[in-house]
């Protein structure tokens, strides 16, 4: 347990005159003590380049910012949104290249293209967002977590392994997403883990994971990935049109059957024409408007006894829809009526909202919504093809890979569009969803890995609030505008930490001193190429045109962690200012300069010679 043997070595030698000597012997490799102070509870705070509690926000105009170290960006009220969902902004012509990075962490909505100055309702608009040369690219070796990714007629390179927890949303005119491409190894992963919640009859739009192309031109290259997981399927986003007018009731998301959907696709889940408003409830029944949708009057009509006295079935089961050759009924899941199947989406009208529009969409459980898209294509792919080639170019996919959806997904050349059924059997992605889920907010709440690592609460509160010592902080620099400089020396250099009561910004100033880790309660702007680790109670804004952002040396690190406000006994360490912070240190004496002569290890103690013998 505490050596190593190289059993039986041998080694023959002849001298110049012939004479032959013979050596055996087994070689023992003792193993030093070391003491390992560091728990499973503390997180690799300095292996981050950048810690945004807020987000990070590329200022727009930059051309290009490269990352190596990793990154976490949270996400309240990030970036001048006006929204808490969304952690990093890449504004159009602006690229974000990442490198050397095993953790790229978002809290919540990575925004790749036409974000910046935008209001909330633009953003939300499909097609926003033209050939803006925006760009995302994250090397192979990246674990890539968020909530949501939105290119807006932008370009995203992913090549590692990347795991969303809603959708990725290609919107815009001219977005471009590629899985793999620069992936040698092919072992590019893609894991939608969002499964819809734990009510299957009821999914939570966004808790359903799925790719959607909802813009122009775009295209969605999957060719060389190892292993696609998409745990949910998509909605139609008839949520957001806000109903106004008195008439039936807000309106709710409608669920659909695809886990990877072209916008076109949402036609297909319009009821029938044939099976609204009919005149009884019979196959037989005729509808009175044979229509979807219908204008208010016209709903009024079905929905309540009309001058005539007849008394209207607003959704028939029982008709023969012509385009499916079934009807409603072969589709409901036991124990469910047409009531709970189907979304009315209430469409008032610009200048009158009299005059509004009510449409009627089968809304029903994944296996059976895909199922009915599947019948739907069956019956009409040459429509569905062409509502797919108004919107896309080409959908590619590795057919080698391991492909597990929840509903279907299709595939389309340019001219030909193909539908694939999900394949889950043998795959419990409910509860790979639910290890992911907790691995996430394992990552959001503290940088851990390990959801049994988080401390009671840490999920209830903010990064920052887990890893700072806000106490200790307000000790160091008690007042707002106070900034406190460690600094130390290592290898003949001197390094600086920066502690800062409010925002920051560092400069070629900074630089020139080799600022190393920077601490703020507001936000830090960077104007100069950074090296080290930047924690901030804010959002790291990048400011500086061809931005070059590196981690820093660990044992640069300690040794300023080391470092104290004063030559006072009881003088706060920078290690003071993070939660168990002399963990960070792991053996104290063994990363303190001012001790390496304690430390050193005599190798030669642990090298022996055992059943030795010579001929």
């Amino acid at each position: 347990q505490n050596r190593v043997v190289l059993n039986g070595l041998r080694v023959e030698y002849t001298d110049e005159k012939g004479f032959k000597s013979i050596i055996e012997t087994d070689i023992s490799l003792g193993v030093p003590s070391m003491s390992f102070t560091a728990s499973g509870g503390v997180p690799e705070l300095f292996t981050y380049s950048l810690v945004g509690n807020e987000g990070l926000k590329i200022t727009s105009g930059l051309t290009k910012v490269n990352l190596s170290g990793n990154l976490y960006a949270g996400c309240e009220n990030a970036a001048d949104t006006g929204t808490s969902t969304t952690s990093v902004v890449i504004p159009n012509n602006a690229t974000l290249d990442v490198k050397d990075t095993s953790y790229m962490i978002a809290e919540g909505d990575i925004e790749v293209g036409d974000f910046a100055g935008k209001d909330t309702a633009t953003i939300k608009n499909n097609m926003a967002g033209v050939h803006n040369n925006s760009k995302l690219s994250v090397d192979a070796q990246c674990q890539l977590w968020t909530s949501n990714i939105n290119v807006n007629g932008a370009t995203v390179n992913l090549d590692g392994m990347t795991y969303v927890a809603d959708d990725m949303t290609l919107k815009g005119t001219g977005s471009k997403v590629t899985l793999g491409k620069n992936n040698k190894s092919n072992n590019a992963k893609y894991v939608g883990f969002g499964n819809g919640g734990d009510d299957k009859e009821n999914p939570v739009a966004g808790d359903s994971s799925a790719i959607i192309i909802n813009g122009r031109e775009a295209s969605l290259d999957m060719s060389n990935i190892r292993e696609l997981m998409l745990a949910g399927t998509a909605y139609i986003n008839t949520q957001a049109i806000v109903n106004s007018s008195g008439v039936g009731t807000q309106n709710s998301n409608v669920a659909m059957g695809e886990s990877i959907s072209v916008k076109g696709d949402q036609i297909a889940y319009l009821v029938p024409p044939e099976c609204i408003g009919t005149s009884g409830e019979g196959a037989d029944a005729k509808s009175l408007y044979n229509k979807n949708p219908l204008s208010y009057k016209e709903y009024k009509d079905i929905t309540a006894t009309g001058q005539d006295q007849t008394k209207y079935t607003e959704i028939n089961t029982n008709v023969v829809s012509t385009k499916t050759g079934k009807a409603l009924s072969e589709y409901l899941p036991d124990g469910r009526t047409i009531d709970k199947c189907i979304k009315k989406v209430f469409v008032p009208s610009a200048d009158n909202n009299d005059d509004g529009l009510v449409y009627y969409y089968v809304n029903l459980p994944t296996n059976k919504a895909a199922e009915y898209y599947r019948d739907y294509f069956g019956a009409d792919s040459d429509k569905l093809n062409r509502y797919t080639k108004f919107y896309t170019d080409s959908i590619k996919v590795n057919e080698a890979a391991s492909i597990y959806t929840a509903g279907n997904y299709s595939i389309y050349d340019g001219s030909n569009l193909s539908l694939l059924k999900g394949i889950a059997d043998g795959v419990d992605m409910d509860a790979q969803s639910d290890a992911l889920q907790r691995t996430y907010t394992a990552l959001n709440s503290k940088l851990l890995t390990n959801y049994a690592d988080l401390p009671t609460n840490a999920a209830s509160v903010s990064l920052f609030t887990n890893i700072v010592n806000n106490t200790n902080l307000l000790k160091i620099v008690p007042n707002s505008g106070n900034k406190h400089i460690f600094e130390t020396e290592y290898q003949g250099k001197k390094y600086q930490a920066i502690v800062k009561n409010g925002n920051y910004t560092y400069d070629a100033n900074d630089k020139s001193h080799n600022v190393d880790i920077i601490v703020a309660t507001g936000n830090v702007t960077l104007d100069a190429d950074f090296t080290g680790t930047i924690i901030a109670k804010g959002r790291i804004i990048v400011n500086k045109e061809q931005c070059e952002i590196d981690n820093g040396t660990q044992e640069v690190f300690k040794a300023l962690l080391l470092e104290k406000v004063s030559d006072a006994d009881d003088a706060l360490h920078l290690y003071d200012v993070f939660m168990d912070g002399a963990n960070y240190l792991g053996n104290v004496s063994a990363f303190s300069n001012k001790k390496e002569a304690d430390t050193k290890i005599d190798y030669a103690t642990l090298i022996t010679y055992q059943n030795w013998t010579k001929e």
